[in-house]
């Protein structure tokens, strides 16, 4: 797929020609290889938000699991206690 990019600064242009030619790299290349990074960049993000998510509700559930068994352990634990 081809992309344009169209109005942009000369100053900006000279920056990335000076960035790619220390990476001996040409305009194109080094645009192409800045934009893949971008796009995984952002991909892995959402994955990493998306993961950070889950964790945090699986802790809630495992907060809520943990008190509801500190209950059942209270209540079994008065039941099967002597009576004096």
């Amino acid at each position: 797929m081809e992309v344009r990019i169209r109005y942009m600064e000369p100053w900006v242009v000279k920056k990335i020609d000076e960035l790619a030619k220390q990476k001996q790299m040409t305009r194109q290349e080094f645009l192409h290889a800045q934009l893949t990074q971008m796009a995984i960049f952002h991909q892995e993000d959402e994955r990493v938000q998306r993961l950070e998510e889950l964790v945090a509700s699986n802790l809630h559930v495992m907060e809520r699991c943990a008190t509801s068994m500190q209950t059942m352990n209270a209540l079994i634990g008065d039941e099967t206690e002597p009576s004096s």
